[in-house]
């Protein structure tokens, strides 16, 4: 059997490179190839935005404010299905579960108000029943097979590591399919307006520095805009696949590849605080509602008018006598 050349690519998990005191992990590395083919040197330096200048008397200036907010509860909803041959069957099986889960998530603590249970769909199943003549093609006839019943239950909790009790309680109950993780923020409004008076405060600051300079900006024109939006965790989760593989020479066309499945991981991607002027609470440990605020300012300054050197003319006027004013030529 022919030999294959293979050519080993160094991937993930190869420390070829002096070790640092910090680790860029498996998915900067899996996008450092995506980057080189971007930005040249995008992984290993800050690109700063291009500042930009509008007409000769307009100044504009931008403020990006970010807060990151720990939510103050979360909402865990999980899919419950249950098959029957009858409908009181499927029913009454589903219920069984769910009363096991119930009285266990009131053991944890979470009250009865806290939690929901919301009928999705019940449904009847159908199969098909084959039917095969001597004389003539199968006949496929749809019969009923049963019922389909499909539940959701929402459990609100404010501590973040009740989920982990949460999910071990549903488990117990063969329930596996948790949906989703809602994140909730009591007062946004708050959060906003913290955000605002930051960017504001900020701009007094920057007046400030050009006063210093002999700009005056207090006595400009000045229009503003402003923008908001927020980002739940829900929505910062990418996935990612760590493994080293290697390079067949594919000059041999007859080589059967079999690939292996990759597993695939996911983790929580905070918005980094490149692009902003301001941070509140920088430091991130579990996933944060992050609160956003761009704040634009224009100022229309008066046009610049170059000086103008004023001549000086002398005139000698001499007064006669009699009263009468005549105008003295002097070289």
């Amino acid at each position: 059997m022919k030999q294959l050349n293979l050519l080993l690519i160094f991937s993930l998990f190869l420390f070829a490179a002096p070790l640092s005191a910090q680790v860029m992990g498996n998915y900067g590395k899996q996008n450092e190839q995506q980057y080189q083919n971007v930005i040249p040197d995008a992984q290993f330096r800050a690109l700063p935005r291009n500042a930009i200048l509008r007409d000769d008397n307009v100044l504009e200036i931008g403020i990006n404010a970010l807060s990151n907010q720990r939510a103050d509860s979360y909402t865990a909803i999980f899919s419950v299905m249950q098959l029957g041959k009858t409908a009181e069957e499927t029913n009454s099986l589903l219920n069984s579960r769910l009363d096991g889960f119930l009285a266990d998530l009131l053991t944890l603590g979470i009250p009865k108000t806290d939690i929901y249970v919301d009928m999705v769909n019940f449904l009847p199943r159908y199969e098909y029943d084959v039917n095969k003549k001597l004389f003539s093609p199968k006949t496929y006839t749809e019969i009923p097979k049963g019922f389909e019943l499909q539940k959701t239950v929402h459990i609100r909790y404010t501590t973040p590591g009740l989920l982990d009790d949460i999910v071990t309680a549903a488990a117990k109950q063969e329930i596996y399919d948790i949906i989703k993780v809602d994140y909730f923020i009591n007062d946004p409004n708050k959060v906003y307006k913290e955000l605002r008076n930051a960017a504001f405060t900020y701009l007094n600051e920057i007046e400030a520095t050009y006063r210093e300079i002999g700009i005056e900006l207090d006595s400009a024109y000045l229009s503003t805009a402003e923008n908001a939006w927020v980002a739940y965790p829900i929505n910062r989760y990418e996935s990612y696949q760590a493994f080293s593989t290697q390079l067949i020479d594919q000059s041999d066309k007859n080589a059967i590849i079999n690939k292996a499945d990759k597993p695939v991981s996911r983790f929580y991607n905070a918005i980094p605080a490149n692009d902003y002027d301001i941070v509140l609470n920088p430091e991130i440990l579990e996933p944060a509602v992050q609160f956003s605020y761009n704040l634009v300012a224009r100022y229309t300054l008066d046009p610049y008018k170059p000086k103008e050197n004023t001549v000086v003319k002398k005139e000698f006027l001499w007064l006669t006598p009699e009263g009468e004013v005549k105008r003295l030529k002097v070289e």
